[in-house]
């Protein structure tokens, strides 16, 4: 009972982990990559390489559904109930606690801008970077 509870416990916290870096990127991906790719390609279409940012984004969250397949089916085949509740329970809960910060706000974009600047034309990816780091989302230059 105890062993299991120590499990239950540790497979919380790994679910948790798993989920802020694996899961969560990924739900970023596409609630604020995607969204501020493709108002980039209707604004600036040759200047954005909008084909490799979405290849990007379904990649990595391919990947991550493949580790996050494989490590459930683990628990559910290795574990107890009490693992699986604390698998579920903390890729559930850090899911509730963090779900405020998925869509496009200012520092999403920030964020997107640093990371994707290589798939953007080089002025207009640090034009577009000031403009967001001072707040200003209408990515408009």
């Amino acid at each position: 009972m105890i062993v299991d509870i120590i499990i239950a416990i540790a497979l919380f916290v790994v679910g948790a982990l798993l989920y802020t870096f694996g899961l969560m990127p990924v739900l970023l991906g596409f609630f604020t990559d995607l969204p501020l790719a493709s108002r980039l390609k209707k604004l600036y279409g040759g200047r954005v390489a909008y084909g490799a940012m979405v290849i990007k984004a379904v990649c990595r969250a391919a990947f991550w559904l493949i580790v996050l397949a494989a490590a459930t089916i683990a628990v559910i085949y290795w574990g107890g109930d009490y693992a699986l509740f604390g698998w579920l329970g903390g890729i559930v809960l850090t899911l509730a606690t963090t779900i405020g910060r998925l869509g496009v706000n200012q520092r999403n974009a920030v964020s997107f801008f640093v990371k994707n600047e290589k798939y953007m034309d080089k002025e207009l990816s640090e034009a577009l970077l000031k403009k967001v780091s001072h707040g200003d989302l209408s990515l408009k230059v």
